[in-house]
């Protein structure tokens, strides 16, 4: 837990930062081990909510939590380029404080630069670059603020902030690859619908009432087509409504402890994506622990960090395992090599890294491999769901077509 204390130290002088600690209790017993007298402290939020939770009704809450979402989303875009702006005026020889005050004025985004401004006022009142982030933590990442911690601490910030410049703009780069390789294929598959619910509800009825005038027996798949038009047109709204009210209580529950586990198993095993999602885990464990060990990040709390990023319960439960054996004394491919997230080829180069002294740098060439890995995969995955819309919406057209056409070739053959 983060704890926000303001204290006296021993000349009497008022001091307040951020502090960790398991509890109130064991804050206020490193505070005084610090030689400070508390004279307030309290549990510091790091996620900001609006003081306008809870106070409109469910509709204002379900805008705001949209807003905040949205500027969350919007905001962390920011990062990568305030990263590099920043690293670059270090490089220059300008203080911290002066650089951030410098890059504020350049930021068009309103949160992020609200975030920013909040940042160069705790600087002022002496805190420390990375606490002033951690108390942002929904913004910057775990390694984010650490690799900076470290960066302070070895006084290399310049080069840690440089890093992670590079680091924030490979993660939007190979986002922006993942979200343009499948917008094709999403925007076939909307289109495929509308179409589809277009004929259904708009021109299948006044065909089937053409075709009830006509007194005759109709085919079977035309009865069929017709039940589900007549279907669809008549409670389309009771299907919206149950469709809202599934994705609702899906959400609800996919964020609760079994329903993220389970989520997470299911990414797991899920046919055609499994293969994509692995790889993916490998490239953030690989990738992102080198950089810590690179950063001279400590090897049990470069485990700590990493998993937290790899997005996955099953498998940060499998790291944190292999931390503990990595405490115990074992070789961190020894350790990972019990747990079946990484294949054998990866635990062979971690080892040869390991044996060489070098496992930093073999981590990140790691991360290089399934980068291009990952590339790949998701063009293949584009060139097969691509044909398989395709040929699903054809099918789908080509029955109402059918359909339709069957009652109107029984007529013509009536009449000759």
């Amino acid at each position: 837990m983060i704890f926000e204390y303001q204290a006296l130290n021993k000349k009497g002088e008022t001091v307040s930062n951020l502090l960790d600690a398991s509890s109130e209790i064991s804050a206020r017993q490193k505070l005084r081990s610090m030689g400070l007298y508390v004279v307030r402290i309290q549990s510091h939020d790091i996620v900001q909510s609006s003081d306008h939770q809870g106070k409109d009704g469910p509709l204002g809450r379900i805008f705001h939590n949209l807003v905040l979402y949205i500027s969350l989303k919007l905001s962390s875009k920011q990062i990568g380029l305030f990263s590099k702006q920043l690293a670059t005026l270090l490089k220059a020889g300008l203080p911290l404080l002066v650089a951030i005050n410098d890059i504020i004025d350049q930021i068009d985004n309103m949160n992020f630069k609200q975030i920013i401004v909040d940042i160069k006022e705790k600087l002022e009142e002496g805190t420390s670059f990375s606490n002033c982030l951690l108390r942002h933590k929904n913004i910057f990442s775990d390694m984010y603020i650490n690799m900076v911690r470290v960066g302070e601490n070895l006084g290399s910030l310049d080069e840690v902030i440089e890093r992670l410049a590079d680091i924030e703009e490979k993660r939007n780069l190979l986002k922006n690859k993942i979200q343009a390789a499948l917008w094709y294929p999403s925007f076939l598959a909307l289109f495929s619908i509308i179409v589809v619910s277009f004929l259904m509800i708009s021109v299948i009825p006044s065909l089937s009432r053409m075709f009830t005038d006509m007194g005759k027996e109709l085919p079977l798949p035309t009865i069929i087509v017709i039940g589900i038009s007549d279907f669809l047109s008549s409670y389309w709204y009771i299907i919206i409504i149950l469709i809202c009210v599934v994705i609702y209580f899906f959400n609800r529950y996919s964020k609760t402890p079994e329903g993220s586990r389970k989520m997470d198993e299911l990414k797991l095993k899920m046919p055609v994506f499994k293969n994509f999602y692995k790889k993916l885990i490998v490239l953030k464990f690989a990738q992102n622990l080198g950089i810590l060990l690179n950063n001279k990040v400590d090897m049990l709390k470069s485990f700590e960090i990493v998993k937290k990023i790899v997005g996955n319960i099953i498998i940060a439960e499998k790291i944190e395992e292999a931390g503990g054996k990595i405490r115990e004394g074992s070789t961190v491919s020894n350790a990972l090599s019990k747990h079946e997230f990484l294949p054998k080829l990866v635990i062979g180069m971690i080892s040869a890294g390991e044996a060489s002294d070098n496992l930093d740098n073999m981590l990140l060439n790691i991360g290089r491999v399934y980068e291009t890995e990952l590339d790949m995969t998701v063009t293949s995955m584009t060139s097969m769901i691509e044909p398989v819309i395709i040929v699903l919406m054809g099918l789908a057209i080509g029955t109402i077509v059918v359909a339709v056409l069957l009652p109107i070739f029984e007529m013509n053959l009536l009449v000759q």
